[in-house]
């Protein structure tokens, strides 16, 4: 058994070896790609020249150790090149900076291969630059015996280079204090990483379902009590009749003692709900920090996927003749390391792009008074969760009107919109060559890009300004493992539509949905908004709402395209998990970015807001709901305002006062709340008090500091529930205050018409 035992740990000690290696030679080779592109503006600077040295003489030996030959012997023919320049003091020629990036290419070649659990030998590319290599070196023995080792590295004839100039932080070299604080770092594998996520997502769907089970507690409490009080009137009413008087002492003994163990019930319940409820609320604020701690742990810098383009630049600067200088910006930025991924493709597709279409050749660039190198700029940035990634440069921009002639060309309908004709650009098999090249031309780039940003949740867009660029900007959640969504019920399936896409929650009556030119149309103000239903949009097997005097429907509003969406329920807002859905045909990965454990049996698939709007608007009149009614009415007397950050709130509020004939306009915020009353129109405020940016008293405290809206009625909807923070609340000038706890629409109706009452 020994020798046994014995086999299968060298057999296992050699794969983790190749393991290790494959992910050093990674990073290996991106620093190697960084001295190349700095070697090949500078051939003489003898700094990046030894790191190169040092990176193929550390890959020899890495690849030693595992035990990978043909890796070897690339690198010591590339430490040898280096070695031979270094020791004469040479600059190395453009033919061999050429040759080292060719080998830089093979490495990464023979890794990939490695990595699918192949021989690297195998690597065709590899195997071509080893003979030349071989060549190479067979060569220069030849030419040693007769020439000086100097003249065989001399310089070549100067021969113009194609160049790219890229921007980039200078490398991190370790400290004493760096490596110390890296002792206490360990590597976590991605498989362990997604399987702690995938936990942390259940623990997060459960806290969930826990936080109804106080309310659920309450209710038993609240029936107790309304038990207790029933049986006191029964017993107060038996006691007073002549049945009562002359009953027997037991009997009155057992409804004394029935009405204690209620009694005795009825505080154990109570009890019992209040610490249900500080479980719940301990367990919710423990899962957030286990959530957020677990978000942290998969997030990496933007830097990871942008050292790859310095290269790419290069390569295709070179090929098209053109001189390139490449800037990166917020490589410090951190998202989640799976949207990085995603985004890699999408990031080199489109700076290849923007110097193959959106830069002119040096001569061009000279004649239109540009300087002959141009510049393409790469930069990342945070906007709240998510996160945006532009990517311009300062060519000849979009030439609409020849799109338009191809358009025509091919006999497609020419959109009248300058913007619209822009977004056929990212139609798959669409290309704006007539002939394809290696670099562009199949037409599949630009679909790439939208196809990755829409299954990531995110949205893709061009600008342009002729004669001085384009620019295209990506943008996508920070983090795709946990998002705050909206979920809504069609039939018995559920559905989560993310909060950030949602511009408002409706309640219509069937009556006021009209038909435009064969489309349901809904109007909101002064706007007509398309409208559909959710089913249609996403197919079989989900079927329209049920016929009903109302309809629930949520507002999507996504790069600056609007659509109202019908549905059987507006259930909930919260913050879900989510994972990825595998083996998925390409339809449903278009239209879903994942799936939600919501409790322990109830799934949600968490719907593509880009998808649904794109495809509202492909859909025309099939997309009708089939019914229309009369006009909506006029706008109602009073101008209402409902800020609330929360959109559920918001919801609740709106179709409360909409329902009693009030005319609502809605708010997310202090800062937008305060900009509308001061547009002017809003009769009434009601407003939450916990709110980012402007809580509601300072809103409160600012309008009644301003004359005109000294005496506007403000109503303050609040969870807290301390008498101090209502003191607090009205001397800041609010006329009502309304707990959430004990929230009740009668309550709020009466008080709006008090206050609008005394304001007419």
């Amino acid at each position: 058994m020994t020798p046994d035992r014995k086999v299968v740990d060298r057999t296992a000690l050699a794969a983790r070896l190749l393991a290790t290696f494959v992910d050093e030679l990674e990073e290996q080779l991106r620093a190697l790609d960084e001295d190349l592109l700095a070697l090949e503006k500078d051939p003489a600077d003898t700094e990046h020249l030894r790191s190169v040295f040092r990176i193929a003489h550390t890959l020899k030996g890495a690849s030693r150790a595992a035990g990978v030959h043909v890796i070897e012997e690339v690198c010591h023919a590339l430490e040898s090149m280096c070695a031979v320049a270094r020791d004469a003091g040479i600059p190395l020629a453009s033919s061999q900076i050429s040759l080292l990036f060719a080998g830089s290419d093979a490495l990464a070649d023979a890794g990939r291969i490695i990595r699918e659990g192949r021989d690297a030998s195998t690597s065709t590319v590899i195997r071509e630059l080893l003979q030349q290599l071989r060549r190479r070196a067979s060569a220069a023995e030849s030419a040693e015996r007769t020439r000086p080792a100097a003249a065989v590295l001399g310089p070549e004839p100067d021969r113009r280079t194609p160049s790219v100039i890229a921007d980039q932080p200078a490398p991190i070299v370790p400290t004493a204090v760096g490596l110390a604080e890296r002792d206490d770092q360990i590597r976590v594998g991605a498989k362990q990483l997604d399987s702690l996520v995938t936990a942390a997502g259940e623990l997060l769907g459960m806290t969930g379902m826990i936080g109804d089970r106080p309310a659920d507690a309450d209710a038993v409490a609240e029936s107790i009590r309304a038990w207790r009080i029933e049986w006191r009137r029964g017993a107060g009413a038996h006691r007073q009749s002549p049945e009562g008087i002359a009953g027997s002492t037991s009997l009155i003994g057992l409804m004394t003692s029935v009405d204690d163990h209620l009694s005795r019930l009825d505080r154990q319940v109570g009890e019992l709900a209040r610490a249900i409820g500080d479980d719940a609320r301990t367990l919710g604020g423990t899962t957030s920090r286990l959530v957020e701690n677990v978000r942290r742990l998969r997030m990496r810098p933007f830097g990871d996927i942008a050292e790859l383009l310095p290269r790419a630049a290069r390569d295709v600067a070179a090929s098209l003749n053109k001189e390139v200088k490449l800037v990166v910006e917020g490589q410090e930025v951190e998202a989640d390391r799976t949207v990085l991924d995603a985004l890699r493709e999408p990031l080199l597709h489109l700076v290849r792009n923007a110097i193959d279409h959106g830069l002119e050749t040096p001569d061009d660039r000279t004649r239109a008074g540009k300087e002959p190198q141009g510049r393409v700029t790469v930069r990342a940035e945070l906007g709240g969760d998510w996160l945006s990634v532009t990517i311009a440069d300062d060519g000849a921009g979009l030439n609409v009107a020849s799109i338009r002639a191809l358009l025509k060309e091919r006999g497609r309908d020419v959109p009248v919109e300058d913007r619209d004709v822009a977004r056929i650009l990212f139609e798959s098999g669409f290309s704006t060559r007539r002939v394809a090249t290696n670099i562009s031309g199949r037409g599949v780039g630009l679909d790439i890009v939208r196809v990755a940003a829409e299954r990531l949740g995110g949205t893709v867009n061009v600008q342009w300004v002729p004669g001085a660029g384009t620019t295209f900007t990506i943008e996508v959640p920070v983090s795709v493992a946990t998002l705050r969504a909206l979920l809504v019920r069609v039939g018995k399936q559920m559905l989560a539509i993310p909060t950030t896409f949602i511009e408002r929650l409706i309640r219509v009556a069937r009556e006021q949905v009209r038909a435009v030119e064969g489309r349901s149309m809904l109007t909101l103000g002064s706007e007509a908004v398309p409208l559909t239903s959710l089913a249609r949009l996403l197919g079989e097997p989900l079927v329209d709402p049920l016929p009903g005097p109302e309809l629930d429907v949520f507002l999507l509003a996504v790069d600056g395209r609007r659509l109202a969406i019908a549905v059987d329920e507006l259930c909930e807002e919260r913050e879900i998990a989510v994972r990825p859905m595998e083996h998925v045909g390409d339809q449903a990965a278009a239209q879903y970015s994942g799936a939600a454990l919501l409790d322990g049996t109830r799934i949600a698939l968490v719907v593509n807001a880009n998808s649904l709007v794109s495809k509202g608007e492909r859909a025309g009149r099939s997309g009708s709901m089939g019914f229309a009614g009369e006009a909506i009415a006029a706008p109602r007397e009073w101008h209402i305002l409902v800020v609330d950050d929360s959109i559920t709130t918001r919801t609740l509020e709106e179709s409360v006062l909409s329902a009693a004939g009030y005319r609502v306009t809605t708010s997310v915020d202090g800062v937008d709340a305060l900009r509308l009353v001061q547009e002017g129109g809003i009769d009434l405020v009601v407003s939450d008090v916990e709110m980012p940016r402007l809580d509601g008293l300072g809103l409160t405290e600012r309008l009644r500091a301003t004359p005109t809206h000294a005496k506007l009625p403000i109503i303050l909807v609040t969870s807290l529930d301390k008498p101090e923070e209502r003191i607090r609340g009205l001397e800041a000038g609010a006329d009502a205050y309304i707990m959430k706890s004990s929230f009740d629409q009668d309550t709020l109706l009466g008080i709006v018409r008090q206050l609008l009452g005394d304001a007419s």
